[in-house]
């Protein structure tokens, strides 16, 4: 049994050791490579979407002065677009730490006077000033796409071209059928098999959204004072507690001291719950989007909590090297395999650092440091186009 731990433990370092390392590879986009740097865990040959070689053909022949690009995985057209000279000026605007730590390291690999990266929440966090194309990617959560390409429209110049790319399984259909309601004009291309590129041109007066989104406030009073969250579109269960969450929540045994890591924390429902029932630990919520550390900030402010923080990170990069007795994660098991088994090999290892690799194991109670997992889904992708 030992053994089989250490092995465990062995294996998830192994995986982490992957993803830190990393160098520049070339990544085809049209009829041109970029300069990438990637993690070792990531292969050139899966980088580009399938809709992307359209979409680096489109901005070659169109060499707009102003380039913004919104909600890009790793940023590889904005990147193409500044090495190859198609943009004078280009702005990757990335909604995680994961592409924009991509973006950061390629820049600083292969400088680009001519890119700037810029890390925020969506299309209003960039620079003011009008861009000739603003490229969106669609996104999982329907209303975060909307979301983006409306506040799009307020950086788009009056005779620019806004451009949404994404695959068809992603919901890019429905994203059609919404520039065809918020624009005069609209021009659709194929991007190789389950590909799709839009154009569209001369936005109506009522399209734009010149406001942040909305957020969403909910309360959850399963213990004796109850904590309020908040959600925004593309966040983890904008809609309310996810199943998984509240079986963690119902579950949960939690020290009355310590340090507490809120693993991909999402909108911080499992950390903002141990820090109000728990005054006396310190906890520590992570995630890698930025409008869901945003979410628990706010959580943190609404429940006046003083023992708890929240930070952007990239993995667990934001707290190497520091330790925890009590790990939680709810991992994104919709989004498939590797980024789920990524959280909960980081979550063992962070647990196994405090008393070496025999501690690798997940659940474990009593006074040795523990790990709790769940695996929930996003009830923000909806319809036919919805990801499997």
């Amino acid at each position: 049994m030992a053994r089989s731990k250490r092995k465990q433990h062995e294996q998830g370092r192994s995986r982490q050791s992957k993803a830190r390392a990393g160098g520049v590879a070339a990544v085809r986009i049209a009829e041109a490579q970029a300069a990438v740097w990637l993690p070792e865990s990531m292969s050139p040959s899966r980088i580009a979407k399938s809709y992307e070689s359209v979409l680096g053909a489109l901005l070659a022949e169109a060499a707009p002065k102003r380039l913004l690009e919104v909600g890009a995985d790793v940023g590889l057209a904005g990147l193409a677009a500044a090495q190859h000279g198609w943009a004078d000026e280009v702005v990757l605007l990335m909604r995680d730490a994961v592409g924009a730590n991509i973006v950061s390291r390629t820049l600083e690999a292969k400088p680009a006077a001519n890119a700037r990266l810029i890390v925020g929440e969506g299309p209003l966090d960039a620079p003011e000033g009008a861009y000739d194309v603003v490229v969106v990617h669609q996104q999982q959560s329907r209303r975060l796409t909307e979301m983006l390409t409306r506040q799009a429209i307020t950086r788009l110049a009056p005779d620019g071209e806004l451009v949404v790319g994404g695959d068809v399984q992603g919901g890019v259909r429905t994203s059609e059928r919404l520039l065809d309601e918020l624009f005069g004009e609209i021009e659709a291309a194929l991007g190789a098999k389950n590909g799709r590129v839009i154009i569209a041109r001369n936005p109506r007066s009522e399209a734009a959204m010149a406001t942040p989104a909305e957020r969403l406030e909910h309360v959850f009073d399963m213990a004796d004072e109850p904590f309020r969250w908040v959600t925004a579109p593309g966040v983890f269960s904008m809609d309310g507690l996810d199943p998984a969450s509240e079986l963690l929540l119902e579950t949960l045994v939690l020290p009355q001291k310590g340090r507490i890591l809120d693993l991909g924390c999402g909108p911080g429902v499992l950390g903002l719950f141990a820090a109000s029932q728990k005054p006396g630990t310190e906890v520590t919520m992570l995630d890698a989007d930025v409008a869901s550390v945003a979410c628990a900030q706010e959580g943190i402010r609404l429940n006046g909590l003083t023992n708890a923080r929240v930070l952007l990170s990239d993995g667990i990069e934001a707290v190497r090297g520091e330790r925890f007795d009590v790990v939680l994660t709810n991992p994104p098991v919709h989004r498939a395999g590797r980024l789920a088994r990524r959280l909960v090999d980081e979550a063992r290892c962070r647990v196994a650092d405090l008393v070496g690799a025999e501690a690798g194991g997940l659940g474990q109670r009593g006074d040795q440091p523990q790990a709790s997992t769940a695996g929930g889904a996003d009830d923000d992708i909806e319809g036919e186009d919805a990801r499997p």
